[in-house]
């Protein structure tokens, strides 16, 4: 896989071929960064919109252009046992990418964007790594934390696989040392304040949607 000859500059968004961006946050963080690495047909979504990729990576099958037509590095990455949104990040980790905001990554197919959860859980730990879709911002937390929010954002928790001990204050719906399985008994909390605390013996999915 072709890696770099200098550091790209921060900060780092990675774009899936999922939905766009319409929602102000994730286009803020979209118009604001410093290199954009798109998955495969991202990078004709992003010219279309108006920006450049700094990097195009994949496959190649979706992409209606051609190495010579695109902006910015072409890297050709066939594996077929993995989606381009892992060679992605693959190639981000062997470049000491070590931050990334994944943006375009919901909607349009349901088993794609349920994949790129589990992608997100499955890199935790190798990469700072956030998810910000047109509707919530999405990470993947694990231990004892403490997490900025507004009053009355709306949060969910998911399990990732069963967890044997949460511990959740500042939300309405508190948890104490409980056992939460895969399930949707975590989803539709609101978060009193503009911080709360989430202490979690194995990973979750933490779903914090916009407020406006």
């Amino acid at each position: 896989m072709i890696s770099l000859s200098a550091p790209l500059k921060k900060p780092v968004i990675l774009l899936a071929n999922g939905e766009f961006p319409v929602h102000h946050l994730p286009k803020y963080l979209l118009d604001n960064s410093e290199t954009i690495i798109c998955t495969d047909g991202a990078t004709d979504k992003l010219i279309k919109y108006g920006l450049e990729p700094t990097v195009t990576i994949g496959d190649l099958d979706s992409t209606k252009l051609s190495e010579h037509e695109s902006p910015g590095l072409w890297v050709p990455a066939q594996d077929q046992n993995k989606t381009d949104l892992q060679k992605a990040l693959d190639w981000c980790i062997i470049n000491n990418i070590t931050e990334i905001t994944i943006l375009g990554a919901g909607g349009i197919r349901e088993d794609h964007a349920l994949g790129n959860l589990h992608i997100l859980a499955e890199y935790q730990g190798m990469v700072e790594l956030k998810m910000v879709t047109n509707h919530a911002t999405i990470n993947c937390e694990q231990g004892n934390r403490i997490i900025s929010s507004q009053p009355g954002q709306a949060i969910s928790i998911i399990a990732i696989h069963p967890v044997e001990s949460i511990t959740v204050s500042g939300l309405k719906y508190p948890m104490v040392n409980q056992r939460l399985l895969p399930s949707s008994r975590a989803i539709c909390n609101e978060a009193l304040n503009h911080e709360f605390s989430l202490d979690t013996s194995d990973p979750v999915w933490l779903f914090m949607n916009h407020t406006d």
